[in-house]
């Protein structure tokens, strides 16, 4: 290897740390003389020294640690091993990687257009109040005028605490997968999209209900719900990952909408194969609505009958089938 080499500190697949080592030799371990510090509790004081041989070969040897150095690929204890271009060996959980300085690393990605910094609007102080308090009065609002019975206070309290225990319990796991993969948490941002994702989800049944009634719509609300729900998805997903990766939008945008397509094609499946389930509810809104938001005309009794004329026959073919 080079006469300057660098020392990695590897989190999964991820780079933690780099260090520049040009005189040898170099002490490892957690204790504060040496000269790489390592924050690893199942590492030693002393872990490790690199030293350099009279034919200029870098050589790693542990020097006493309490849990052993292990070689990477393949797995296997080690006591000294002589460094290679990529050399991998894991001390406690951390797995230390060398390379030198002519080591070639992967060609430039080509990124978006650089733009001046800017606040998005999910990290500025009042969107995940705003967010979460539009959630929890829609669902309220939702409990209210599907409830015809005397008021349920229980009910009321409850269609307050479960969006803001749905939302924080989500931004809190998003905010843990930003912390691993970029160090910020970005709580405030997973907090709003969780928000608007969870107001969203609240609002479709009410928004397709008023809108199947206006426009006289029938079996097409399932379909729309269907789009509706997955959209959603596909959105609060997507700001999701831009706080946890470092994919450009294109590539994560890609991402996003095969999982989504995917998901919907495994939730249609049956319905696709024609092999859907019979299903013994009565599909009807439970909110009542006004007449002045009828815009289109409803069907007729007759029509209905019409639409139905063959029914009975297809019911008498089966009664005699053995």
């Amino acid at each position: 290897m080079d006469e300057v080499i660098f020392l990695e500190v590897l989190e999964g697949d991820s780079l933690h740390a780099r260090h520049r080592l040009e005189r040898f030799p170099v002490t490892v371990g957690r204790g504060y003389f040496n000269d790489v510090i390592l924050d690893d509790p199942k590492v030693s004081a002393a872990h490790l020294r690199i030293d350099r041989t009279e034919e200029g070969a870098l050589v790693l040897r542990d020097v006493g640690s309490q849990n052993g150095t292990f070689r990477v690929e393949p797995w296997a204890p080690l006591a000294e091993l002589t460094l290679a271009q990529d050399s991998r060996v894991q001390v406690g959980d951390t797995v230390l990687r060398f390379r030198g300085r002519t080591y070639e690393v992967p060609h430039t990605l080509v990124g978006e257009a650089p733009v001046g910094p800017q606040q998005r609007i999910f990290e500025r102080p009042w969107s995940f109040v705003s967010a979460l308090g539009a959630a929890v009065g829609f669902s309220v609002l939702s409990s209210y005028v599907t409830s015809y019975d005397k008021t349920d206070w229980g009910e009321v309290v409850f269609s307050v605490l479960l969006p803001v225990a749905l939302a924080l319990f989500w931004a809190g796991g998003w905010s843990v997968a930003s912390r691993i993969a970029r160090r910020p948490f970005h709580f405030r941002a997973h907090g709003t999209i969780g928000s608007v994702v969870l107001l969203a989800v609240i609002g479709i049944p009410g928004v397709l209900t008023v809108l199947g009634f206006s426009l006289s719509l029938g079996p097409s609300l399932a379909w729309l719900a269907l789009l509706g729900y997955l959209g959603v998805m596909g959105w609060g997903l997507f700001w999701h990952l831009r706080y946890v990766t470092r994919w450009d939008s294109r590539r994560l945008a890609t991402m996003v909408t095969a999982v989504v397509l995917g998901f919907g094609l495994l939730l249609q499946a049956q319905e696709l194969l024609g092999n859907e389930d019979f299903d013994t509810a009565l599909g009807f809104p439970r909110t009542l609505l006004p007449s002045a938001f009828r815009l289109a005309p409803a069907a007729s009794m007759d029509s209905f009958f019409e639409e139905t004329a063959g029914l009975q026959e297809q019911v008498d073919a089966l009664t005699k089938e053995p």
